[in-house]
């Protein structure tokens, strides 16, 4: 049943407002997937804060256009899905690790990575990149280390000041009782 006007309206404009806000858009066919596939990779991009929607692709080339962004061209050919993100390299994640699984399905058609246009090869390869989570992870590690090792070493000298005050004081405690107390 095919949809008013005013409503096609609506999704154009929800969606211009969606892209433009969004780091990454990646095309996707979903086509080839079961239903309890497709529900899989939903519940993957939505434990992420990932959107995957699938929209006709004239009403997604007004939103394109409207956004301001590159035109999608062949990429908006046959069924597609937006998958959209602020982090572009879940998503990729996500749409590879779950294609090893289901037949390389998703097919990724391509996307837009901060409103330029990027091509499967791209996508695959910030599939390989560690997520923002990891690459923090590292950074304070790399910021620690060293932090660590100046604790590390100024406890080792602080320990042997430490003994070597206690042995001094041992020492003068036992010159001090072994001439009998005279002073």
């Amino acid at each position: 049943m095919p949809q008013p006007r005013a409503v096609k309206e609506q999704i154009v404009k929800d969606l211009t407002s969606r892209l433009k806000d969004a780091e990454t858009i990646y095309l996707t066919d979903l086509t080839g997937l079961n239903v309890e596939a497709l529900t899989d990779l939903r519940s993957r991009f939505r434990a992420e804060s990932v959107e995957c929607q699938v929209i006709k692709n004239t009403l997604t080339r007004f939103a394109v256009k409207n956004a301001g962004l590159p035109d999608l061209g062949e990429h908006l050919d046959g069924p597609t899905a937006l998958v959209i993100s602020d982090d572009p390299v879940t998503p990729a994640k996500i749409l590879t690790d779950f294609g090893k699984t289901h037949e390389d399905r998703p097919r990724i058609k391509g996307g837009l990575l901060s409103g330029a246009l990027i091509d499967v090869s791209q996508i695959e390869a910030m599939s390989k990149l560690p997520s923002r989570e990891e690459l923090l992870a590292r950074a304070v590690g790399a910021i620690a280390a060293p932090i660590h090792g100046l604790v590390f070493s100024l406890s080792g000298v602080l320990g042997n000041m430490v003994r070597v005050l206690a042995a001094v004081a041992r020492k003068k405690e036992s010159e001090g009782s072994g001439d009998g107390g005279v002073e």
